[in-house]
């Protein structure tokens, strides 16, 4: 099974062509803006590296959010592009799921996983995790206080992109909490692995919708009445 799987849901852009366990190419980088303009080149790139036409996959993958609203746009527009152009399946994973799924078993063994995604604002996008990566409960919007004073009693392993401010706040509650060597930005590779299990299992995928967790600060432009 040979998968095209993206994400520009956070800081970065990441890329990857995965095939049965296997990495064939991967293209990565950190950024804040600009994920639309980068993304499909970075998709040919990765395509061209490992020599796969779209004739070749089984899926597209990408992730839902939480994240930026201009990030997670970009990369469900070109999911949902893709797959309306070649005829695949599009299969949506959360950044929550993608970057807990990363977490070594050594790792949480014995720990609750507790996933913390920068907002780019002064609180967190937050999920638990059990040991063995089933959900604990729904993500959630929190402050660094509140995601440390509510987080499971026990040990604990932080993961995501937003993990330095959270470990500062555990430690001054003397929590029993490590980083996991894979914290950082969402990884392609991740959601590929993900939508592959998913897949394989003849488990649904998520609707392509957006995951926010915040309303977007938009305010519509009053509607001008039309005099007949």
């Amino acid at each position: 099974m040979t998968i095209l799987a993206f994400d520009c849901a956070c800081a970065s852009c990441s890329v990857a062509l995965w095939r049965d366990g296997a990495v064939l190419a991967r293209r990565a980088a950190p950024m804040k803006h600009g994920q639309a303009e980068r993304l499909l080149p970075m998709i040919q790139a990765a395509m061209d590296a490992a020599g796969v036409a779209y004739a070749g996959l089984a899926a597209i993958a990408t992730t839902l959010g939480p994240g930026s609203f201009t990030g997670l746009r970009a990369g469900l527009a070109a999911a949902r592009g893709l797959a309306l152009a070649t005829g695949l399946k599009a299969v949506g994973v959360t950044t929550f799921d993608a970057a807990a799924h990363r977490v070594d078993a050594n790792e949480r063994r014995g720990r609750s996983v507790l996933v913390a995604i920068d907002t780019r604002r002064d609180d967190l996008f937050v999920r638990i995790y059990n040991e063995h990566l089933a959900p604990a409960g729904p993500g959630r919007l929190a402050t660094v206080g509140e995601a440390a004073a509510t987080a499971p009693a026990g040990a604990l392993v932080l993961t995501g992109d937003a993990t330095a401010a959270l470990t500062a706040a555990l430690a001054a509650e003397r929590r029993d909490a490590i980083v996991a060597l894979s914290a950082g930005a969402i990884d392609a590779v991740a959601v590929a692995e993900l939508a592959a299990k998913r897949l394989a299992g003849g488990i649904a995928p998520e609707p392509l919708a957006p995951i926010y967790l915040r309303a977007p600060e938009i305010t519509p432009a009053p509607v001008k009445s039309r005099r007949a």
